[in-house]
């Protein structure tokens, strides 16, 4: 309705920065502004399916690269580029649990 919703994260990849089962509030028409380093990012993953990750750096072909921040999560290599149009919006809050 207005362009923005909200989503449970499952699993510790992000964690500290985002603690499994919070909330995250994605706004999805920021996607077209200027993203930059560090930005957490709900995408769409070919391999993964719906995943957070921050946005670690976008090559000279307009790809972009993510990463996780456990020691856990799955590593920046392996995730691979994805386009603009896996970006599903941009993460503007967390909301830890309770």
């Amino acid at each position: 309705m207005f362009g923005f919703h909200f989503c449970k994260v499952t699993g510790v990849s992000m964690s500290p920065l985002i603690p499994e089962n919070s909330y995250i509030f994605v706004v999805p028409w920021l996607k077209i502004f200027n993203l930059k380093e560090g930005n957490l990012l709900k995408v769409f993953h070919p391999r993964y399916g719906y995943i957070v990750k921050s946005l670690a750096q976008v090559d000279r072909n307009g790809f972009f690269w993510l990463k996780g921040h456990h020691k856990t999560s799955v590593p920046i290599e392996k995730l691979g580029p994805v386009g603009k149009s896996q970006i599903q919006g941009k993460v503007l809050w967390v909301f830890p649990p309770t």
